[in-house]
């Protein structure tokens, strides 16, 4: 299946991670040298490069290719500010430890920031054909069917608690045996939307397999990252990389990544829909306005 959304910006060390796993033996080890030692590749030649990280010229060309890049120079470029950037993201976030002694101030700054940059990171990888496709098959789908696991099923909830308020047609099931069996009944004219940090976890992607061989359109919001679920997906929809050592493991980070980029769905649609969306969205509103307690 061709995907659509898999356009590589952003930073070098993020396009590198983004396409990692899908490296073949001698582009691994290039991107691995790289990731070791990028504060020594921006002072090397492309022959020391290659001496030093056993590749051939052929290769290191090859690969800034790959990585959207049109050659060892302008990878070189990207990298160095990829440093500096790195240099202040370590210095906001030095000492920050579940068990460390940070004051309450220092942790909410630090979340703060830490948020900001996932932000950051997210736009700069966005990409706005990818965007307006999924737009146009959300507001034209018979049904759409929201499904994740673990934090990116709060995603996924999220998703169903905004669309349907503007009238699309959707639903949304945490059971993985559930939506398994939802999936394998969905016809021609649903979306199914795939939310999936890492793209593997092996349910989510089975879905996304049985609704692809079914001729469903596929919509997926993951990682920066070739992955299994791309690979069966229709359009390809991506926030930035978790880094578990940065982010201590939690998955708060992530789930602002995601968050944000079904708002941005939901607006687009929100304009695409007009009056329909606005109308629809003040009844719901309208209907629990009345339970809100007055004083």
């Amino acid at each position: 299946m061709t995907s659509t959304g898999k356009t590589l910006k952003g930073s070098c060390i993020l396009r590198i991670n983004g396409v990692y796993d899908s490296l073949k033996t001698a582009d691994k080890r290039l991107a691995d040298f790289i990731l070791h030692n990028t504060e020594r590749i921006v002072n090397f030649t492309i022959v020391e490069l290659a001496e030093n990280s056993n590749t051939s010229y052929a290769t290191i060309s090859r690969f800034c290719r790959k990585i959207g890049f049109s050659g060892f120079k302008e990878l070189k470029n990207n990298l160095t500010s990829d440093i500096l950037a790195s240099k202040n993201l370590e210095e906001m976030i030095d000492g920050f430890t579940i068990n460390s002694n940070a004051s309450t101030e220092q942790v909410c700054e630090r979340v703060y920031k830490l948020s900001s940059k996932i932000l950051e990171e997210s736009m700069a990888i966005i990409d706005y054909l990818a965007i307006d496709l999924a737009v146009e098959k959300l507001t034209s789908a018979k049904n759409v069917f929201f499904i994740g696991a673990g934090a990116s099923g709060i995603s996924a909830r999220y998703a169903y608690s905004k669309f349907f308020r503007i009238g699309i047609p959707c639903y949304h099931e945490a059971d993985s045996t559930l939506y398994k069996m939802k999936v394998s009944i969905l016809t021609e004219n649903d979306v199914l939307f795939v939310i999936s940090s890492s793209g593997r976890t092996a349910e989510i992607v089975e879905c996304a397999r049985v609704a692809s061989a079914n001729n469903i359109y596929v919509i997926s919001l993951s990682d920066f990252a070739i992955s299994p679920l791309t690979k069966v997906s229709n359009t390809n929809l991506y926030t930035t990389p978790r880094n578990a050592n940065l982010f201590l493991d939690i998955d708060m980070p992530l789930i602002i990544g995601q968050i944000t980029i079904i708002d941005i769905l939901y607006s687009c649609c929100c304009l695409k829909m007009s009056e329909k969306s606005s109308s629809l969205y003040n009844k719901t509103k309208q209907s629990t306005d009345a339970e809100k307690l007055k004083f």
